[in-house]
C-alpha cells in the first residue's frame, strides 16, 4: 500500500513539474495544428465541391485546419483590393491574372512559391505555364486553366445555310451576309470580347501589337482610329449581336445569332443552350488574314492560386495548394468547372476518368495546335480601365456622338 501511494505520490509531483517547467508537456500525444484560411469567388456548385474538397485534404492532413472564405464573383472582386492592402486577406487565394501586376508589380505581395518547391509539386507545370505567374523573377501565382477567346457556332445552322465555319475575316464577313438574310448575326458577344477580337484583325492587318512588353500603348491614334472603324463594320454588316448590350445567351435561345465569342472555358453555357435547341455546338477557328507575321491572338490564366506574401504557416499554405492544384482526388470533384486544368496530374486524371467535355477537350487542342501563334496576354489588356475605354468611345463613334478622330483621343485619355 505504501508502494502505491509512493508511486502516486510521484507521478503527481512529476506531473506538476512538467506543467509548470515544460508546459509542452501538457499536450502530450496531441498534434499542434495550423490554421491556413483560403478564399475564393464562384457559384453555388463551387463552394459546394470546394468544401467536400477541404474536408478531405484535413483528413490526410489532421495537423491543418483551412478556414474558407468564399463569394460570388462581384463581391470578391470589390473586396479584394482592400483586403490584400490591409494585410487582412486570406493565406491562400484565388486571384484574377491582371491582380499580379495590380497588387504585386514588384513581386512581393504574394509569397515566392519557388522556394516551397518541397511541398508544390511543380514539375506538373512547363515552365511557360509557370512564366504566367512569375513578377519580377518571383512566382507569385499558378495557373489553375488556361482561357483563350474563340467562336462557338450552332453548326446546324451553318449548315442550314450552305456555310462552313469561317477560317479566315473575308470568310467571317461572308457569313455574316448570308445570315443577314434570315435576319441573324454570327456571334453575340461581350464588351471585353469586342475588343479582343477587334486587337486581333489590327495585329495581322497592321503587323504590330497593341501593346508593347511593358504593358504601354504601341500604336498611333490614328491607328487607334482604325480598330474602331472596324468595330463599326462589325456591327453595320451584322457579325455582332447588338454588342452595346453586352453578351446575351437569350439571342441564342431566340436564334437571332449563329454562335456566340467568348471564353473557351465558359463555352458550356452556349453548348447547354444550342443543345436544348436540338442545334449542334461545335467549337470555331482562330480566325486569320493569310501570310500576317502577327497572329493578334491571346492565351491567359482563367485564375490562379497565389499564396500572402508574409503568410504565417507558409508550409502547411503550401500544401493546400499543391492539393488544389495536383491532386487526382480534388481534381474528379472540380472536373471542368474551371476549365481544363493546366497541372498535368489533374488533366490526367479527368482523362483517365472520362471527364473531360468533348469541347473543352477540343478546345485545348486547339489551344496546343496553335501554341507557336498564340500570344502571352499581358495583364493590362484585359484592365477593366482599358475595357471601359475602349467599350465607351467605339460605341461612341458607331453611334455618331463622337468623330473616328475624337473616340481615338478618348480612348488615349482613358489610359492615362
Amino acid at each position: 500500500m505504501r508502494k502505491n501511494k509512493l508511486f502516486s505520490f510521484i507521478f503527481v509531483l512529476f506531473s506538476l513539474i512538467c506543467l509548470l517547467f515544460f508546459p509542452a508537456c501538457s499536450n502530450f500525444g496531441s498534434k499542434k495544428v495550423s490554421t491556413v484560411r483560403f478564399s475564393w469567388w464562384g457559384s453555388q456548385t463551387r463552394h459546394e465541391y470546394t468544401l467536400d474538397g477541404l474536408k478531405q485534404f484535413e483528413a490526410l492532413n489532421p495537423s491543418i485546419k483551412v478556414l474558407p472564405e468564399y463569394d460570388t464573383w462581384v463581391s470578391y472582386e470589390k473586396n479584394f483590393g482592400d483586403m490584400i492592402l490591409s494585410g487582412k486577406c486570406a493565406d491562400v487565394m484565388q486571384i484574377n491574372f491582371d491582380w499580379l501586376m495590380k497588387y504585386s508589380p514588384d513581386g512581393s505581395a504574394f509569397y515566392d512559391l519557388s522556394k516551397l518547391s518541397d511541398y508544390i509539386d511543380l514539375y506538373n507545370f512547363t515552365l511557360d505555364d509557370l512564366a504566367y505567374g512569375s513578377v519580377n523573377g518571383k512566382l507569385n501565382a499558378i495557373p489553375i486553366s488556361f482561357n483563350t477567346a474563340l467562336p462557338v457556332y450552332d453548326k446546324k445552322i451553318l449548315d442550314q445555310n450552305g456555310l462552313k465555319i469561317p477560317s479566315t475575316w473575308d470568310e467571317l464577313f461572308m457569313v455574316a451576309k448570308v445570315l443577314n438574310k434570315n435576319e441573324m448575326s454570327v456571334f453575340t458577344i461581350s464588351t471585353r470580347h469586342l475588343f479582343f477580337l477587334s486587337l486581333a484583325w489590327f495585329e495581322q492587318t497592321f503587323s504590330k501589337k497593341l501593346f508593347s512588353q511593358d504593358g504601354k500603348l504601341n500604336i498611333s491614334e490614328a491607328e487607334i482610329g482604325e480598330i474602331f472603324e472596324f468595330v463599326r463594320r462589325l456591327v453595320d454588316e451584322n457579325v455582332v449581336y447588338s454588342p452595346a448590350n453586352g453578351f446575351n445567351l437569350s439571342a441564342v435561345r431566340e436564334k437571332k445569332v449563329a454562335g456566340a465569342f467568348m471564353w473557351c472555358s465558359e463555352a458550356s453555357r452556349v453548348l447547354d443552350e444550342i443543345n436544348s435547341q436540338n442545334g449542334n455546338c461545335v467549337l470555331g477557328n482562330f480566325i486569320n488574314t493569310p501570310g500576317a507575321s502577327e497572329s493578334g491572338w491571346y492565351l491567359k490564366p482563367a485564375s490562379l492560386y497565389a499564396i500572402k506574401g508574409d503568410c504565417k504557416h507558409p508550409k502547411e499554405a503550401a500544401k493546400l495548394v499543391n492539393y488544389l492544384l495536383n491532386s487526382e482526388d480534388f481534381a474528379l470533384l472540380q472536373k471542368n468547372e474551371k476549365g481544363v486544368p493546366v497541372s498535368n496530374r489533374a488533366l490526367t486524371a479527368l482523362m483517365k476518368n472520362k471527364q473531360l467535355e468533348s469541347m473543352q477537350y477540343t478546345a485545348l487542342m486547339k489551344i496546343r495546335f496553335n501554341s507557336a501563334a498564340i500570344n502571352f496576354m499581358l495583364p493590362v489588356m484585359e484592365a477593366p480601365f482599358v475595357i471601359d475605354s475602349f467599350s465607351e468611345n467605339a460605341f461612341a463613334y458607331i453611334e455618331g456622338s463622337k468623330s473616328k478622330k475624337e473616340a481615338a483621343e478618348g480612348f488615349l485619355k482613358g489610359l492615362k
